[in-house]
């Protein structure tokens, strides 16, 4: 079978994403040729998903044979010229679990690779809860949130029920364009999705368990009591590339000036970007600050409009792409305050020394209420319990990773073990 080598190329970089080169079975770490005439179709599989894309090449009568991936690779770099021949052997491949006749049809538009592209990068693949690190799709559009920013582009899905697909790893890497259809049927008490854009068709396992109620998270259009647009995006992305991280939240705060906004790192306070901006509704009462690598995804999505509440407690939702950006602000707590409450008492205390005969007058008032020191007070002891709470909750997530992980490698340690002892038999 010749196929030219920049096809051949392009091939491997989609089917690379499936390949599991380091696996037992001979079949996971190998690709399948099979062609006839003009046409070939090259297929990879982990076991689990399995990709299939359709390259032009010459073929002549049927052939079907497997190819180790390394070894194909190998074989592109040694081959001079613009055509690579490509021989195999025979292995007994997995056959793709085949679609009833009672599968549900979805047709999907011609941009949704695109909305895929989008969603991908709110995705967090180090996420305990496996529904998400997924793509959701259901009536209401593409759907993916890591906990703290959720994503929601509309999109015309007549699907039954949601669904949440694996990472798409391989169909981002192909960039499919075109119409395509959905399939989703369920065999063996699970639900199985084949995806078909052109020539380009993807087919795995729904990943179990509930997308969370994401509607709920989005604040009534009332809760906004003002909104800020930004006109040149591009002067705050350029910006946002040079500040230093600051971990753990990364704040940028957005602060109402008259005729636009300063954008200010928490941390980094000489750093400041003054720029023009609208700002309609109310006046805020706390800083806007978002995590500065969300802002800098919003902004280079086109997400130019964010509408905030004035007290900085509920979600901001911002406008201008293709969809609803939400992320939570980060509160900012007053910085060294103790500091100087401690300061403010040496100063009452040398007044005192120096002029013991002084006295206040009856009418003087205080200047702060203790009142509001208290709820100061108060509010600053939740945040710090919220923020131990949400830091305990990491850590437990983190451990259960780490145990999933160690059971994974036990398994593939017995897999190997297995197949050496067969090997050993076959011997």
């Amino acid at each position: 079978m010749k196929i030219k080598k920049s096809v051949l190329v392009e091939a491997l970089k989609v089917l690379g994403k499936v390949v599991s080169q380091t696996s037992p079975v001979e079949v996971q770490r190998s690709m399948r040729f099979l062609g006839v005439g003009k046409q070939a179709w090259l297929t990879a599989t982990d076991g689990v998903e399995s990709v299939m894309i359709e390259v032009a090449g010459d073929v002549g009568k049927m052939e079907d044979f497997a190819v180790e991936y390394k070894a194909l690779r190998e074989l592109i770099r040694s081959t001079r010229g613009g055509e690579v021949e490509v021989t195999g052997k025979r292995l007994d491949w997995p056959e793709a679990e085949a679609v009833p006749d009672d599968a549900v049809t979805v047709e999907l538009p011609p941009d949704f690779s695109k909305l895929l592209a989008q969603a991908a990068p709110v995705v967090d693949l180090r996420e305990a809860r496996l529904a998400l690190r997924g793509i959701n799709l259901s009536r209401d559009g593409v759907t993916v949130t890591n906990g703290k920013e959720l994503l929601n582009l509309p999109c015309p899905l007549k699907i039954p029920e949601d669904m949440t697909l694996p990472f798409p790893l391989a169909l981002l890497t192909a960039r499919p364009e075109g119409a395509g259809t959905l399939l989703i049927w369920r065999c063996r008490n699970e639900r199985l999705f084949r995806i078909v854009i052109g020539g380009f068709q993807w087919q795995g396992k729904v990943l179990p368990g509930n997308f969370p109620d994401w509607k709920q998270v989005i604040p009534a259009d009332k809760t906004l009591d003002y909104r800020i647009e930004i006109h040149k995006p591009e002067q705050i992305i350029a910006f946002l590339k040079t500040v230093p991280d600051c971990p753990p939240f990364h704040a940028v705060e957005l602060n109402v000036v008259p005729n636009g906004v300063t954008v200010i790192p928490n941390n980094f306070p000489d750093m400041e970007l003054r720029l023009e901006a609208t700002v309609i509704g109310a006046q805020p009462r706390a800083v806007l600050a978002l995590n500065k690598y969300i802002l800098l995804r919003m902004l280079q999505q086109g997400y130019t409009k964010f509408r905030a509440h004035s007290d900085g407690r509920i979600p901001v939702i911002a406008e201008g792409g293709s969809g609803r950006y939400l992320a939570m602000p980060i509160h900012i707590l007053p910085k060294h305050q103790p500091e100087k409450e401690e300061t403010k008492m040496e100063n009452v205390e040398n007044k005192v020394v120096s002029a013991p005969v002084q006295t206040v007058a009856p009418n003087h008032e205080p200047e702060t209420n203790p009142l509001d020191e208290l709820c100061n007070t108060i509010d600053t002891f939740r945040n710090k319990l919220k923020l131990a709470l949400d830091e305990s909750t990491l850590l437990v997530r983190k451990v259960k990773e780490v145990q999933l992980a160690q059971k994974q490698k036990e398994r593939d340690f017995i897999q190997a073990k297995r197949a050496i002892e067969r090997i050993r038999m076959a011997i």
